[in-house]
């Protein structure tokens, strides 16, 4: 089916801070004993998320959908949508709502620490007391892995249509968006293929290869995730209310549903890296929190790094290919520090991925947000690539890529000109 047809389906239905000088410092200081690790695996495969989600006055309808409506007692905003959602084959959980950012996503030990209003060490003696892991001796017992059932073929070719019918509908409003707001070209808002859908769409799953409910199309703008050339997943940023992205698209209203969801998409998808993807590459990668940021990186510095993201599926790291990671002499991953237990163990997996790894602080809650706070952005990124690039660079070696040694003496005289001005 082509564009034409869908817009035709479309009207039927409604770490180390900036002066740190050992990036690894912190790591360090972040390792725990392997009694406590042990103990963490033992709660984390033990307890369940979802009676425990239960247990706090979560109400799951649909076993194979677990949402909810928020049970957790610092959630702020309204109450009555089903916000709260357990996936991952039960170990993970998110409120896509009115949480706080440190108390609104994780594993069951999060879960508890945002449910109990505890820190983290109180969290893993109060759970280890459930299960009376303080006084057993413990064994790590193997989780098996999941099968996850392969993406249908109907489901990448009706993305890969939907995503050209909202190359289409870009309009004036839409890209004054994208570069008002998000600091992204032209020729940057292409490469991604970016789009925007002008209606709410509920379709038949059989289009999308599923069963079940329908699939939710929501009003927003589009981005795509792709890998070999392949639709993989689709985001949906819609319009919230009090929202910036209103004043472009149209506010939310009543008929936009789902208040406090701030990004929707048909489901199905699958957690891919997010990036544009090149027979070559850079010798340092730049690892963001979000996709937003990935392409505002792309647009200041794509002849510094390659940039991607997980797309926010921090808990999906078979999506991290361990053969295109080691391929690069540093990876250096925005971390915010204030992200606590989370955040430590997001870095702590990464790392056992790859040890070339690098966590570094964020110079603001986000890149966006540096951005346009009219933060140099360009000269940030030059500096940490740098450092990374420095210890091998400096080094006579002949194996080193050529055009990898122009690179940082482009970011050499870069940074040099700038401390002049």
């Amino acid at each position: 089916m082509n564009s034409a047809s869908f817009a035709n389906s479309a009207s039927t239905f409604e770490c180390g801070g900036e002066n740190s000088k050992n990036p690894w410092q912190s790591w360090q200081t972040w390792q725990s004993t392997g009694a406590m690790m042990t103990q963490i695996d033992e709660i984390r495969q033990s307890i369940s998320l979802i009676a425990l989600a239960e247990e706090a006055g979560a109400e799951f309808s649909d076993a194979h959908r677990l949402q909810s409506r928020c049970p957790l007692p610092r959630h702020a905003g309204d109450r009555s949508s089903l916000a709260f959602s357990i996936y991952d084959h039960g170990t993970k959980w998110k409120c896509h709502s009115a949480c706080p950012e440190d108390a609104s996503g994780g594993d069951v030990i999060a879960f508890y620490m945002a449910w109990k209003q505890v820190d983290f060490k109180t969290a893993i003696k109060e759970l280890s007391e459930r299960i009376g892991a303080h006084s057993l001796p413990l064994r790590r017992t193997p989780i098996p892995e999941p099968v996850v059932p392969a993406q249908p073929a109907l489901w990448s070719e009706r993305a890969e249509e939907f995503v050209s019918y909202a190359e289409k509908n870009l309009n004036d409003e839409v890209r004054a968006y994208l570069i008002q707001e998000r600091g992204l070209s032209e020729e940057t808002i292409r490469a991604f293929r970016l789009g925007y859908n002008p209606t709410n769409v509920y379709e038949d799953p059989k289009r999308w290869g599923l069963e079940g409910k329908k699939i939710w199309l929501p009003r927003g703008i589009v981005i795509p995730g792709f890998s070999n050339e392949q639709v993989r997943y689709i985001k949906i940023r819609r319009p919230m209310q009090k929202d910036v992205l209103g004043k472009y698209i149209g506010a939310w209203t009543e008929r936009d549903g789902a208040i406090d969801v701030k990004f929707g998409g048909p489901r199905g998808g699958r957690s891919v890296l997010f990036r544009l993807e090149f027979n070559d590459h850079l010798s340092v990668l730049l690892l963001t929190e979000g996709e937003w940021d990935t392409m505002l990186v792309w647009e200041y510095a794509a002849d510094l790094c390659d940039v991607c993201t997980l797309g926010g599926a921090q808990s999906k790291f078979d999506s991290l290919d361990l053969a295109f990671l080691t391929s690069y002499l540093a990876i250096l991953v925005v971390h915010d520090d204030k992200a606590g237990e989370r955040g430590r163990s997001y870095i702590s997996k990464l790392h056992a991925v790859s040890e070339r790894i690098v966590p570094i602080e964020p110079p603001a809650h986000d890149l966006t947000d540096f951005w346009k706070s009219d933060g140099d952005l360009r000269r940030w990124i030059a500096r940490h690539v740098h450092d990374a690039m420095a210890p091998a660079l400096n080094q006579k070696n002949e194996s080193t890529p050529m055009h990898w040694r122009k690179v940082f003496s482009h970011i050499q005289a870069e940074l040099d000109l700038s401390k002049r001005r």
